[in-house]
């Protein structure tokens, strides 16, 4: 029987102009890549020399994507 593995994804108010957002989901790590240039990344978490999450700072005015993306 297979493990169910739950991947963390958080977002938050970094500042007054923008967010941050924190994922070790790979699916949405490629949308953000792909999809969302605004999204810079501000941090790469990395265990045993391979990256397993990616941290986020966001624009204020790109909140109501980033909130559906990360939730």
């Amino acid at each position: 029987m297979e493990k169910a593995v739950t991947k963390v994804n958080e977002i938050w108010q970094l500042d007054s102009e923008y967010l941050a957002a924190y994922s070790e989901d790979e699916n949405i790590m490629r949308k953000v890549k792909r999809s969302y240039p605004t999204f810079e990344i501000m941090a790469t978490y990395q265990k045993e020399g391979r990256s397993f999450a990616l941290q986020y700072r966001i624009p204020k005015a790109k909140k109501r994507a980033a909130y559906r993306l990360f939730r």
